[in-house]
C-alpha cells in the first residue's frame, strides 16, 4: 500500500468473537490497521503501549487488529482471542488466515501499522519495531483536521 490509497475493503477476513463490529459503522473517524501476530514478542509490547495513547482509548481513532499467521505458524483462534483478552484494547479484531489482507498491505515484517484518515486514505505507515510517539503525533494531526 501506498499513501493516498484507500482502505481496502475488510469484509473477506475472518472476525473474531469479542470484536466489537460497531466501531466499523462510526464514520468519520481516522482508522488505524495494525498487524500483528501472537508469536510476536514486541508485537505484544507495541500494542500495549498503543492502548495507552488517549486518542485510542477515548475512542476518536477506530482500531483495527489483524493477526497475521507467519511463515509456517498453526496457532489456533483460542491462543488468537486469548491474547487479545490480555491486551485489552477495544477494537475491530479480524484473523487473516487466508493471507487476504497480508497481500494486499504487503509487508514483511510485524508490527506493521497503517493510519487512515476519516476520509480512508493512507495517510502513515509503519512497518517493524515502531514508535508510538510519532503514530500519537500523526492522530492527533488527523482528528484536528477537518
Amino acid at each position: 500500500m501506498q499513501i493516498y490509497d484507500i482502505l481496502p475493503d475488510l469484509s473477506r477476513t475472518n472476525h473474531l468473537q469479542g470484536s466489537n463490529q460497531s466501531l466499523l459503522l462510526s464514520n468519520e473517524k481516522p482508522v488505524l490497521v495494525i498487524f500483528w501476530s501472537v508469536s510476536c514478542s514486541s508485537c505484544g509490547y507495541f500494542l500495549r503501549k498503543l492502548d495507552a495513547i488517549p486518542e485510542i482509548k477515548s475512542k476518536k481513532v477506530i482500531p483495527i487488529l489483524i493477526h497475521t499467521h507467519l511463515e509456517g505458524e498453526q496457532v489456533s483462534l483460542s491462543v488468537i482471542k486469548n491474547k487479545l483478552n490480555q491486551l485489552h484494547i477495544e477494537g475491530v479484531y479480524l484473523d487473516d488466515v487466508e493471507d487476504h489482507l497480508t497481500n494486499i498491505f504487503q509487508f514483511r515484517y510485524v508490527p506493521a501499522l497503517y493510519l487512515f484518515d476519516k476520509q480512508e486514505k493512507l495517510r502513515f505507515k509503519q512497518i517493524g519495531k515502531n514508535s508510538t510517539n510519532l503514530i500519537e503525533q500523526r492522530l492527533r494531526r488527523l482528528i484536528n483536521t477537518k
